[in-house]
């Protein structure tokens, strides 16, 4: 039992090092789980570690650490916030961008980032369900970056659950890649492109309009009387009344 806390303990502290290191930061505070932290503004927040020798979970931190890691370093938070979208889900696209914009700026550097990241990417994205249209347009949308900027390749499951927005984001985006390309190491250009493009997607508002139709279609149904015998029955004298 001693030994596995040690091993924890080492390795806390081995991705705390990676994490100054990665941020060019030493004074950056780095906690796992529930462990609290002074300064926001200086500070990432990685997964608990499991207490059984769980993969996933030790790659899971390896990749959040070092895009953190990456954000911290080469994220202007000023310059972020001034060209964020409208929109739940249009903040939620504008973040990934950024955060993939600042992978690619740090993979570029240093190759085992490249690999920890994708490594997670791959078993996480593997092992999603996509239920809801939310869902699928937020790992699309990532999904697709990955694959533009990040040179990531899909295997076919991959490429299977994600199809449905392909499409769409190739038509959007397919006139302006070689542009945020070109735009990486310059985040208000970047930043100024990519919400534009998101907030022309109109995604929040045809969401929006799909989650009303879908309650409406809930509350038809449930209007819907089920046809019991007792119903079919009544039905007959009311025909039979009419055809007197």
């Amino acid at each position: 039992m001693e030994n596995k806390k040690e091993k924890i303990a080492d390795f806390k502290t081995a991705i705390s090092s990676t994490v100054r290191s990665l941020s060019n930061s030493q004074k950056i505070e780095v906690s796992f789980g529930n462990d609290g932290s002074k300064s926001e503004k200086n500070s990432i927040s990685l997964p608990e570690l499991s207490p059984t020798n769980n993969k996933f979970n030790y790659n899971q931190i390896r990749a959040v650490a070092d895009s953190k890691s990456l954000r911290h370093r080469f994220s202007d938070p000023k310059t972020f916030k001034q060209y964020e979208p409208e929109g739940n889900i249009s903040k939620q696209l504008y973040r990934i961008s950024e955060k993939i914009r600042c992978e690619k700026i740090g993979t570029s550097y240093f190759k085992g980032v490249k690999n920890n990241i994708e490594k997670f990417y791959q078993e996480r994205v593997s092992g999603l369900d996509l239920k809801s249209s939310e869902d699928k347009i937020v790992e699309s949308f990532e999904n697709y970056l990955r694959t533009k900027f990040l040179n990531f390749e899909n295997n076919n499951q991959i490429d299977k659950k994600l199809k449905s927005y392909k499409k769409d984001l190739n038509e959007k985006f397919k006139d302006k890649i070689n542009k945020l390309n070109d735009f990486t190491l310059n985040q208000e250009k970047f930043n100024s492109l990519i919400s534009e493009l998101i907030a022309n997607m109109n995604l929040d508002e045809n969401l929006d309009e799909e989650e009303k139709k879908m309650m409406i279609k809930i509350m038809m149904i449930s209007k819907i009387k089920p046809i019991t015998k007792k119903n079919r029955q009544k039905r007959k004298r009311i025909n039979k009344r009419r055809c007197l």
